[in-house]
């Protein structure tokens, strides 16, 4: 039986790791792929705070031990219902979104291998290291073409919020990664050249994955044991 493998692609805002995890889920939709990002499990804004005044870039912000879970869940061959946030609203939606077993489950974000109990359940660990002027350049026209906010919004979040806070929390964990992606200066080629890159080692993997599900050693302990029942016949008042 075949097992379900995570792969985590972790990496700054702007670094292109929700591009890598689209990516590789169109590659790899004929195997069975779906992408959870980590952004769905923000707890919400506070009652009483401003959407501008708090502070998404903080760890604390995401439910990481749900994540964790149902990521636990997922390698376990069982369904889940995992949350969805609304950012226009800024907390979660009513709405919930069900994934059923599948072979490949791809999760981004910014904290995916701060917490060791969330970062162990990664089979395949990626870090997008990217320049710092490349990933502001890059967030500046995301959110002035998406989201609708100007650049000076945009910088004086990326100064007092989102830089400071990536290198407090999420550079560091580059370490735990088995592969880094040294992104100099990305461009869309470059990108297709890293799934296409990725894809092959997760492909790796999986086959690994296979072959061990498939030796004596593990038919074996996957074998239900022989268990030895006794017959009692029932005497006057057992039930």
């Amino acid at each position: 039986m075949r097992s379900t493998l995570i792969v985590g692609i972790a990496g700054g805002s702007g670094s292109g790791k929700t591009t890598l995890a689209s990516g590789l889920r169109e590659l790899t939709a004929d195997a069975g792929s779906v992408v959870i990002s980590q952004d769905d499990y923000y707890l919400g804004v506070p009652d009483g705070i401003a959407p501008d005044e708090y502070n998404f870039d903080d760890p604390a912000a995401l439910d990481l031990d749900a994540l964790a879970k149902d990521l636990a869940d997922l390698k376990a061959g069982r369904s889940v219902q995992t949350p969805v946030y609304d950012f226009a609203l800024h907390r979660r939606s009513s709405a919930v979104r069900e994934i059923r077993s599948i072979p490949l489950v791809i999760v981004d974000g910014l904290f995916i291998f701060s917490p060791p109990a969330l970062r162990e359940i990664f089979d395949l660990r990626f870090f997008v290291d990217v320049p710092a002027e490349e990933r502001l350049s890059r967030r500046l026209r995301r959110d002035v073409l998406e989201r609708g906010r100007t650049a000076d919004e945009i910088l004086e979040q990326w100064n007092r919020q989102v830089e400071p806070m990536y290198v407090r929390h999420a550079h560091p964990t580059r370490r735990w990664a088995d592969f880094v992606l040294d992104l100099k200066h990305p461009d869309d080629r470059v990108y297709c050249e890293q799934v296409v890159a990725m894809w092959k080692k997760v492909e790796d993997r999986m086959r690994d994955q296979q072959a061990v599900a498939d030796s004596p050693e593990s038919a074996s302990r996957n074998r239900p044991a022989r268990v030895r029942t006794t017959v009692r016949r029932s005497s006057a008042g057992e039930r």
